[in-house]
């Protein structure tokens, strides 16, 4: 019965794996948009995002580690699901013309630690306080974050606070 059962186990895992041995999941198609430099400036990924990555809500935060390269890590709300990223600011020739300059994209490989991989891309818009993008973790996901450590961004100490503000808003809308 014993080996019948690692037989069973053998099986299903060689079915999850590809001819070359690699599993499914760590295999990376992402294909990221263009890039664009900004007439302000340099784009600049590092601080606190708070949003959601493929559906799971959570933080970003995102240290420089050279002129080009990020490291990040995510760590959901309930502190379940987390992950680290190194990310790679790709460069792009200005509208103008001229040398080519780190871009509003990265483009990122993640692991989690378990055996979970994949990559990923993320855009930065002009104001940086917002972050859009994928993640392929298996499937393709979401990614839509938005900074807590800009100047002019208030994040809610906790959750009665954002259902204040919520209502607020509402109010203000209707």
């Amino acid at each position: 019965m014993h080996r019948l059962l690692c037989a069973a186990l053998l099986l299903a895992l060689a079915g999850g794996c590809k001819r070359n041995g690699s599993r499914d999941m760590d295999v990376v198609d992402v294909v990221a948009p263009s890039g664009e430099v900004y007439p302000e400036g340099a784009s600049d990924f590092t601080g606190e995002w708070v949003g959601e990555s493929a559906g799971i809500f959570g933080t970003l935060t995102i240290q420089r580690l050279a002129s080009d390269r990020y490291y990040g890590r995510f760590a959901s709300e309930d502190g379940l699901i987390g992950f680290v990223c190194n990310l790679r600011q790709i460069r792009a020739t200005p509208g103008e013309g001229g040398a080519m300059l780190p871009s509003n994209l990265v483009t990122f490989q993640w692991q989690d630690g378990r055996g979970g991989r994949g990559g990923g891309w993320a855009l930065i818009n002009r104001e940086s306080s917002a972050l859009t993008g994928e993640i392929r973790y298996g499937g393709l996901g979401t990614l839509s974050f938005v900074r807590t450590d800009a100047p002019d961004i208030e994040a809610p100490a906790d959750a009665e606070t954002a259902e204040a503000m919520t209502d607020e808003l509402d109010e203000q809308a209707g």
